[in-house]
Formats: structure tokens, sequence, C-alpha cells
């Protein structure tokens, strides 16, 4: 018989790391990607909470607005403002600088929280007094004006005051 030449059997080379395959290219470019879209979607969701406490509270000053449009009843119609006004300004600002606050400190912190002097005498001492008497008359979509403006006035964050503002003179 006639032999035959065989050769041993060769192995291929080992398979190279460099060049790096596509696939590793393209996955810092997908994680990049996708945590720049993470960070948008979570900043997007901190501007909506930003603006919502503005939103909610035209909101609700438009459901007072309807709810005593037909009632007339205009000692009601004070105490829900007053109670929407100090909801607000609680949801701006911790509960110790707010609370506690009556009267013109009360009107003084209404103020300084929407950095304008909406509400003017007249209508700080209608709403310092107002929610606590019988009776009292005032013009009732002048003072849902002035609320509804006081609300667009406020900042778009809650920024807490370096100090407690809590009246008590030294």
């Amino acid at each position: 018989m006639n032999e035959l030449p065989l050769r041993d059997i060769h192995l291929p080379e080992a398979v190279s790391w460099w060049p790096l395959a596509i696939g590793w290219w393209l996955l810092p470019l997908l994680i990049t990607v996708i945590a720049f879209t993470v960070y948008k979607v979570i900043q997007r969701n901190k501007h909506k909470q930003k603006v919502a406490y503005r939103k909610m509270a035209l909101k609700e000053l438009n459901i007072i607005r309807t709810q005593f449009s037909n009632e007339e009843n205009s000692v009601e119609l004070i105490r829900s403002i007053s109670s929407l006004l100090r909801r607000v300004a609680l949801s701006y600002l911790p509960r110790e600088n707010i609370a506690s606050l009556t009267g013109k400190l009360w009107i003084e912190q209404l103020n300084k929280l929407s950095t304008q002097n909406i509400f003017t005498n007249e209508v700080g001492t209608l709403l310092e007094r107002a929610p606590y008497q019988a009776n009292s008359e005032f013009n009732q979509k002048e003072l849902l004006n002035i609320c509804e403006q006081w609300i667009n006035a406020l900042p778009e964050t809650a920024k807490p005051e370096p100090t407690s503002f809590t009246g008590v003179t030294q």
C-alpha cells in the first residue's frame, strides 16, 4: 500500500482582542445616551413638580371662585381664601415659619413670598379680620383677582429662608 503523507493538525491562531468588535464600540455610546436620557427625564419631572404648587393653587382658586359665584356668602369665601393662602405658603416655606403667623406679620410674609406688594393695606386688613367677623362686605371679584395675581407671582421653587421669621422682637 501506498502511504499517504499526512500532516499534523494545526490549530488556528487565538482570536485577538484587538481590534474590538463593533458592539464594544457601541456600548459606551449606548450607556452615554441612556444616562443622558435618564438625566433629562428626572430634570423634567423636577420642573413639573416645581410648577405644580402654582397650578394646583390656581385650580383650587377657580373651584372657590365657581363655588361662591352663586352663593354670595362673603364670610365663607374669605375663610376659604385664607385657608388656601395658608396652605400654599406652607407648601413653599417650612411650617415653623408660617403656621403661627397672624395679622400684619402674615400679610408681610405673603408679600415677601411673592416678592411683590400685592396685599396692600386694604386687602391685608380684610384678610386679617374678615375670616373672624360674622358679616363683612367687600368686592369678591377683586379679592379673587388679587389672590390669583399673588399665586402667579410665586416663585417656581420653594426657597427656604435663611433666618426664621417668627415676628418676636428682642
